[in-house]
């Protein structure tokens, strides 16, 4: 009777734990889905707030209200409020009445004006590059480049090629497909034209800019846009002077700088062998 009776009480333990272990599962389930299904207060415009708006003024004008939302629907980057460091922020374009306002929404007002923030005192210009001139395609927005210059003369003495750009010049292709090389009798001279430049924007070349012309086919231009790239640089005036006369009468060249990248005025030549 003793065991029988040690057996029922044993029976009805594990009962009680395990009731209880369910208990606590079932409690953390709801309490996982109630944490989803919680209400967080986001930032909402209460009518259409115009594109370069600051957040500030947006508040202060009553374009902004609350509204409360389960946070299992809520963007991560959305605003719960306008603090000091997003008040002076503007919107990049409309903000639709009954829409969020999400942070990646407010920008500075240079790239509401401009598409991207030029530096105080520069100026952006843009430069057609192919891909192996514009480090195979590795220069993003925001890298530090140093700009090279490679121009050529005709060795004293020899046929003068003048009228041949081919062969008498390594300007900027107008199509990339092809190679730089030196003909006979001619030199190319490379040295640093810029140490060091900021880039603010890589984009595909457009068509017209790589001169070809409507006939040449929309596969002609898919080639083109996947050979060169236009890179917009933060020069002062007497740079982006220097530059765009480089691009006229020279091939420019970009070389990736990181923070220890070391760069001198050093020139170097190199002539042609004849073919």
């Amino acid at each position: 009777m003793k065991r029988r009776g040690l057996t029922i009480a044993l029976a009805v333990l594990l009962a009680i734990f395990g009731t209880a272990g369910i208990l606590v599962y079932v409690n953390h389930a709801n309490a996982r889905a109630l944490a989803g299904q919680r209400a967080v207060t986001v930032l909402i415009a209460k009518s259409l707030i115009p594109s370069g708006t600051s957040a500030g003024d947006a508040r202060d004008q009553g374009l902004l209200g609350t509204e409360k939302l389960p946070a299992a629907s809520v963007p991560t980057d959305a605003l719960t409020s306008v603090t000091p460091d997003i008040s002076g922020l503007v919107t990049d374009s409309n903000v639709q009445q009954g829409q969020l306002l999400l942070r990646p929404m407010l920008v500075t007002s240079a790239q509401v004006t401009t598409g991207f923030a030029i530096p105080s005192g520069m100026v952006a210009v843009a430069v057609q590059f192919c891909l192996p001139e514009a480090v195979a395609g590795n220069v993003r927005p925001g890298s530090q480049v140093a700009v090279l210059t490679t121009t050529v003369s005709a060795k004293p003495g020899s046929p003068t090629t003048a009228g041949n750009s081919n062969s008498s010049s390594l300007s900027a292709q107008a199509e990339c497909s092809g190679t730089h090389q030196l003909t006979s009798g001619v030199t190319a001279t490379t040295k640093l034209l810029l140490p060091k430049v900021t880039v603010l924007a890589v984009g595909p070349a457009s068509v017209s800019a790589q001169g070809s012309s409507q006939a040449s086919g929309s596969a002609s231009s898919s080639q083109n846009s996947q050979t060169s790239a236009l890179i917009t640089v933060a020069v002062s005036q007497h740079d982006a002077e220097r530059l765009i006369q480089l691009t006229e009468a020279g091939l420019p060249y970009l070389a990736l700088l990181n923070a220890s990248s070391a760069v001198t005025g050093t020139t170097t030549g190199a002539s042609s062998k004849g073919q």
